[in-house]
């Protein structure tokens, strides 16, 4: 695992083999959120992947400024955003941590700034999807999707357009190598999961149409693998104001740990092979009325839960804290 952390300052992999990823996020709900979006960028900067672009699910302004926020102050402020359209909206504004770190202040000035200035800058993400999948070779894209399955689900719906002559189902089966998917509780007895009951019907059909493969990160998983407030306190000190130290700082009274649903899903696109987790077998998943989930094994399912052991969970999270606290390029210079 160290070996790969530190060889990313030589991009030993062409442009044809790097995976292309879309992010789809529901951005002010929960701060792991910002550790995925972090890590993605990571790999995006290292010309690991292509991250081509980040699509919100929640509907706030908040959103996707925050992600136009973030991007910018990595480096990184021409990767398209679209935003959700009468999506769901469960955090009022005003006690997201995404408004709280947009509106903060140094002398007066915003702390940090954004690319766009103007909400109607963000594109519809559906329209968005079609376009960017349209451009991408077949099988080349990766989509994690960590909030609301509104957008795909929508997505789904879509016939021809400007973009392609394909319907949705068809622009995903030739385009998309599998959907990496924050959702979802497989144990028994449990409660409906955040990012289902938030949109049942949006869930129901991303879970039982999709054409591609959906490899659930669950949310038993993330509560295993916690992201370390010492992290938080200690490691950032280079970077001054860092906007997930704010973000941290601003959704919870510290010190916490904070679980990592989101950056699970996000490392398992990135490094499906590399040993940080298990597959379990193929089956179905079922969405009741209320969002609860069950997984039913079938061979000739597409979906699958990740697994891991608790040494690999240790591995996990070591390794996000090393990623995520690392200095963006922009910032080594």
């Amino acid at each position: 695992m160290m070996l790969l952390f530190l060889s990313w300052g030589t991009n030993s992999i062409t442009a044809a083999q790097r995976n292309n990823i879309i992010f789809d996020t529901d951005m002010g709900n929960d701060v792991d959120d910002v550790m995925a979006l972090d890590l993605l960028l990571k790999y995006h900067e290292a010309g690991k992947i292509n991250l081509l672009a980040i699509m919100g699910n929640r509907q706030a302004e908040s959103c996707c400024a925050f992600i136009d926020m973030y991007d910018t102050w990595f480096g990184c402020p021409n990767i398209p955003i679209g935003q959700v359209i009468n999506g769901s909206n469960p955090t009022p504004e005003e006690k997201s941590y995404a408004t709280k770190t947009l509106n903060m202040q140094v002398n007066g000035k915003p702390m940090f700034k954004t690319t766009h200035k103007d909400q109607k800058a963000y594109p519809n993400a559906v329209d968005l999807y079609r376009k960017v999948l349209a451009k991408a070779h077949d099988k080349s894209v990766i989509i994690v999707t960590v909030g609301f399955s509104s957008n795909l689900s929508r997505l789904m719906e879509t016939t021809k357009d400007e973009h392609s002559p394909l319907c949705g189902m068809e622009l995903l089966k030739k385009k998309c190598k599998f959907i990496s998917v924050m959702a979802a509780n497989f144990l028994p007895n449990a409660k409906p999961e955040y990012n289902v009951w938030n949109d049942v019907p949006a869930a129901r059909k991303l879970f039982t149409e999709c054409p591609v493969d959906l490899i659930f990160g669950t949310f038993d998983l993330g509560k295993k693998i916690l992201y370390p407030a010492t992290s938080i306190e200690n490691d950032f000190k280079w970077a001054g104001n860092h906007p997930f130290v704010k973000a941290y700082e601003s959704y919870m009274k510290m010190p916490y740990n904070r679980p990592t649903w989101d950056p699970i899903s996000a490392l398992y696109a990135l490094e499906p092979n590399n040993g940080f987790f298990s597959l379990s077998e193929k089956g179905t998943v079922a969405v009741d009325d209320k969002g609860g989930t069950v997984f039913t094994p079938d061979p000739n399912g597409k979906c699958c839960y990740l697994i891991t052991t608790a040494e690999q969970n240790e591995k996990i999270k070591n390794y996000f804290v090393k990623c995520i606290s690392k200095k963006p390029l922009r910032y080594r210079r």
